[in-house]
């Protein structure tokens, strides 16, 4: 059942330790970002036409191929850039740029999701998390079936208190999941349905049990793992469909949420503004911890979901 990318698999101190994932962008972008936005001012809707062929950005097409290596199969499955404007409009326009660079935006949420606090709790009612101050768990994007980004982009506009990224290696917890609990690990290669919060998606009985897959797949010939996991969606959707999840799914769910919490496992960072973190949606876990808004600024962040092959 192991299968593993070797150069997604780190602890929080191997992460530490490796090169080539955290890069100043600042260099790259100085000439290119005039550019880009003295074109954007000529554009009547500048994000919707911006494309990797919009115009030519050496600059961006560098800080590109940086990003696709620490992202790709030699990376850790994450690249931390800092260096990117803070302003909104700017910053949205350099995300965009260069995330047209690695891959295709999906638009489920549109090419740019503004993530921020709207006041609501997904308790309460199906809506994502990334429109709370909550914490969620360690989990990857999207609860739907047939969307899957392979590349999640996040990008700081303003940080708060708290806040905090946590970002851990799935393949590593494969890993040790299956050697110490193999039982367990078998649980989690089975379908699990999840609950649709995509908005716009009616979630009837008949949606919530075609909206099913399991929480590991072997990918790449058996030489890799994806990870789709966020447990409170599977709890839900097994509640709302009417179907009781077994012991042995709540025990390894149990046990793969503490082997990620683990503070030696995953690796803690705080964005601030003109931050984006990149990472490859199939094998490495995030999280978010609770925060409070700074006094008059409110945390604010926009998300880019990309489809592409992670190859540099």
């Amino acid at each position: 059942m192991s299968a593993t990318n070797a150069a997604h698999c780190w602890d929080r101190r191997a992460l530490g330790e490796r090169d080539g994932w955290q890069i100043d962008s600042a260099a790259a972008l100085e000439g290119d970002l005039d550019t880009l936005l003295n074109w954007a001012a000529s554009q009547s809707a500048s994000l919707a036409t911006l494309d990797a062929a919009a115009l030519e950005l050496p600059g961006f097409d560098a800080l590109a191929a940086r990003t696709r290596v620490a992202l790709g199969p030699q990376g850790p499955g994450v690249a931390w850039l800092r260096g990117f404007p803070a302003v909104s409009e700017s910053a949205k326009l350099a995300c965009l740029a260069l995330g047209r660079r690695l891959g295709e935006p999906l638009d489920n949420y549109g090419h740019l999701y503004d993530v921020r606090d709207e006041g609501g709790s997904y308790f309460d009612k199906p809506i994502p998390v990334s429109q709370t101050r909550y914490t969620t768990s360690f989990h990857t994007d999207s609860a739907r079936r047939e969307t899957l980004p392979i590349i999640v982009g996040l990008m700081c506009l303003q940080d708060a208190v708290g806040g905090d990224n946590q970002i851990a290696s799935a393949a590593l917890v494969h890993e040790r999941m299956c050697s110490e609990a193999p039982e367990l690990a078998e649980h989690l290669y089975r379908d699990y349905v999840r609950d649709i919060v995509t908005p716009g998606t009616e979630p009837t009985h008949t949606a919530l049990l075609a909206n099913r897959f399991p929480v590991f797949q072997k990918r790449d010939g058996g030489a890799a793992i994806t990870l789709r996991y966020m447990r409170y969606w599977i709890e839900k959707g097994a509640e709302r469909a009417g179907i009781a999840l077994e012991r042995g799914d709540i025990e390894a769910m149990d046990w793969l949420d503490a082997a990620f919490a683990d503070e030696a496992v995953h690796f803690r960072l705080h964005l601030e503004p003109g931050d984006l973190l990149f990472v490859d949606n199939r094998d490495i876990a995030h999280n978010r911890t609770p925060y409070e808004d700074l006094s008059g600024k409110h945390r604010h962040m926009v998300r880019l979901w990309l489809a592409a092959p992670l190859t540099p």
